[in-house]
């Protein structure tokens, strides 16, 4: 019978060996949902599981939620993936002392990071695991425990990210957090982003390394016929505007912390908008680390986020083509826009 360290390296092994393999990795990631959920004994049914913590700086989802996301399996390839690259590189730049990950909202699995223990050594890597919901962390650290992985972790931390304080006598080498949802909207990753990178050690590294929102016309129609691989659609179900946001370790310093907003930007709607696109919409494209990338649809993180509907358009628009976007930061995080000209 396996341990549960070498059933966990199985798993590992899978998802980050796996590139094509799509029915192999999802089986894997419904293996590590499995795995995690007998581990930390986290019921699914509780109600009192599933509530959200509602933070200044947006949502913290619920413990069951954040445990289920294990089970979109591109998104956890990825991330788990890129995560892998992005230490052996911070290897190389922090050389001769172990590389201290500080992993803002955790969840109640450490998803992003208790697998690659069957990886690092705990001199190659310390762990600091903060999370806000106390659910979440008590379920973590049973799973510690029964890894017997403690070796691996710092320091477990029951907190707001967007507050907390890092010890500058003790280095943060990389920051991750995956505290997102589609189009950066509701939860607090841009609170947390804003609070942890400057407080990072010099040539630090940012997980996800960006987040690009774009926006652009869909045509529903037409990317149902995509998804259903009709010949050309992939081409033209949707018309590209603009990006209106980047978010990393450059553009963040271009958040402002007192009023809590990004500077507006400025679209411009095509002289002649083909009838068919139906809405204005915003397109999430996540670059977890170098070519480890998540675009359109291939998780909930990707999909596209509505800001309008075509008959709101032809309402509001009175003639004009100039919108203006800001993206703001509250209980509720996401974009406002305005009509311009």
């Amino acid at each position: 019978m396996k341990s549960a360290n070498e059933e966990l390296k199985r798993i590992t092994d899978i998802i980050l060996t796996r590139e094509e393999e799509y029915g192999e990795l999802k089986n894997a990631c419904d293996d590590l949902f499995q795995f995690f959920l007998e581990l930390s004994d986290l019921n699914l049914e509780s109600e009192e599981s599933k509530k959200d913590y509602f933070l200044p700086g947006g949502k913290a989802i619920g413990t069951v939620w954040a445990g289920m996301c294990v089970k979109e399996f591109m998104r956890t390839k990825k991330f788990l993936t890129g995560i892998y690259k992005a230490v052996q590189r911070a290897q190389e730049r922090f050389s001769g002392q172990p590389v201290h990950i500080l992993y803002a909202g955790s969840g109640p699995f450490g998803t992003l990071l208790v697998p690659l223990t069957t990886r690092f050594q705990p001199e190659e890597i310390q762990i600091t695991f903060l999370e806000i919901n106390e659910e979440s962390l008590e379920k973590l650290k049973r799973i510690i425990k029964e890894l017997e992985i403690d070796s691996y972790v710092k320091d477990i931390v029951l907190c707001d990210a967007s507050d907390y304080q890092v010890d500058r006598q003790d280095p943060i080498h990389m920051v991750v957090t995956e505290t997102m949802q589609r189009a950066l909207y509701k939860e607090p990753q841009v609170s947390i982003t804003a609070n942890l990178v400057p407080q990072m050690a010099e040539g630090g590294i940012l997980i996800p390394q960006n987040i690009k929102i774009d926006a652009s016309l869909l045509d529903s129609k037409r990317d149902l016929e995509r998804m259903t691989g009709v010949e050309g659609a992939e081409q033209d179900f949707s018309f590209y505007i603009d990006t209106i946001l980047e978010l990393n370790q450059t553009s963040i310093k271009e958040y402002s912390r007192e009023t809590h907003t990004f500077p507006e930007c400025e679209v411009y709607l095509p002289d002649k908008m083909e009838d068919r696109f139906d809405s204005f919409s915003l397109f999430t494209d996540i670059q977890v680390f170098e070519d480890e990338i998540l675009t359109y649809m291939q998780c909930s993180l990707n999909m596209p986020y509505h800001i309008m509907k075509k008959r709101v358009m032809e309402a509001e628009s009175a003639g004009r083509r100039k919108i203006g976007l800001q993206y703001m930061v509250g209980e509720v995080p996401g974009f406002q826009y305005r009509w311009l000209s």
